[in-house]
């Protein structure tokens, strides 16, 4: 698979290589070998037929030297959970953001939809502003705190597989909502045709079109 077969499937968007300079206000590459890591994902963990799933603390992946080297490497030795993210989508149909950087390991090819943080307006935001990036598989990428992002998009019918660093306790429950801020350092809006996410409670605060990839093995 390449950004080029991926483009042109998607004539719509202009999808931008993650290595490019575009991506430079919204974060940098990290270049620590995370081979391990990604060994131990592909071999225990498979995408289901639809959906996402998100397991926000695995030990066995935390366990590994290079996880533990990648987490003092970007945070400076704070404490950190390391999770993984993986299943079959091609949309954003959300968007979020947190305090402290999230950094994601690229076990599959896949895209990242994102956004700058100072273009919210009111705890809103248009879709038309994100930015297209392919993101292949190896990579690591450290996505800044004033970052917008959601659930990465798949590239092709075997769906994706990511591992996911992020400050301890992001993700952890609330008492109660607090406006978008859902749970602790993850504030959240959806896209107005998420009706699943607006039923839950979450304000449907991201406006414009709803962005869909083409998968490459698509017919």
């Amino acid at each position: 698979m390449s950004l080029e077969e991926l483009q042109k499937k998607n004539p719509k968007y202009n999808i931008k290589d993650i290595y490019s300079q575009a991506f430079q206000t919204y974060g940098r590459i990290v270049n620590e070998d995370v081979d391990e890591a990604i060994s131990y994902v592909s071999a225990n963990v498979h995408p289901p037929q639809s959906g996402n799933c998100y397991m926000p603390s695995v030990e066995a992946l935390e366990n590994l030297p290079s996880i533990r080297s990648l987490s003092h490497s970007v945070y400076g030795h704070l404490d950190v959970i390391a999770g993984i993210v993986f299943g079959d989508n091609n949309v954003l149909n959300g968007i979020e953001y947190h305090q402290g950087s999230e950094t994601i390991i690229a076990v599959t090819d896949f895209v990242l939809i994102v956004g700058h943080i100072w273009d919210m307006k009111e705890q809103t935001y248009d879709s038309s502003l994100c930015e297209c990036f392919y993101v292949p598989q190896g990579t690591v990428v450290e996505c800044y705190g004033t970052t917008l992002h959601y659930t990465p998009v798949s590239v092709n019918k075997n769906g994706f597989r990511t591992i996911c660093l992020l400050l301890k306790g992001t993700g952890d429950s609330l008492p109660e909502r607090q406006g978008i801020l859902k749970k602790k350092n993850k504030w959240f809006v959806a896209h107005k045709e998420n009706l699943e996410k607006i039923e839950s409670g979450d304000y449907p605060g991201l406006k414009g079109e709803l962005i869909m990839i083409h998968h490459c093995d698509e017919s």
